[in-house]
Parts: C-alpha cells; structure tokens; sequence
C-alpha cells in the first residue's frame, strides 16, 4: 500500500475526491510549505493500525502470537479440512 503527498493547495482542490484516492493510497501526506503539516488516512486502515497496535500493546496476545509463528515454523500445524472433519 502506498503514501502519497500533496501540498496543501493541491489538497485543497483535491478534497472532494480525496476518499477515491484513499482507496489506493491509505495515508495521504499534506506539506504546507513543504514540511510535512498533517495526513489524510484512510478509516479501515487507521482501524488495523490501531487495532495491531492493541494487540502489540497485549503482553499475552503478543505471546501468543509468538508461539503461533514459532509453531507455523516448526511445522506444528494442522490443514483446515483435517479440522473441520474432525470437528464434525
């Protein structure tokens, strides 16, 4: 997924078609007089970005997510359909 900037004129004559953009380009940069000034991001973006940071922030939830790599690794894993029949 790709950045973009704009200077905050562009921005400005941009704005109405912004939420298309952000479609392709989840975080949009505006400069104002060229230094960064603020960004325009994308809400289901900014919701997995916050919700990993959550999970992050989660000593257990990042154990857990240590051992599943850790197990996916070392092969200890199981196929989908294996599951499910046996499940049934």
């Amino acid at each position: 997924m790709a950045d973009s900037t704009l200077d905050i004129s562009e921005a400005r004559r941009l704005f109405n078609s912004l939420d298309e953009r952000l479609k392709h380009d989840h975080v949009i940069r505006v400069t104002r007089h060229g230094k960064e000034a603020f960004a325009v991001v994308d809400l289901e973006y900014l919701d997995a970005v916050l919700e990993t940071l959550d999970v992050l922030a989660d000593p257990e939830a990042t154990q857990m997510l240590q051992q599943s790599l850790e197990d996916i690794r070392e092969g200890r894993v199981h196929e989908h359909e294996d599951v499910k029949r046996e499940l049934l």
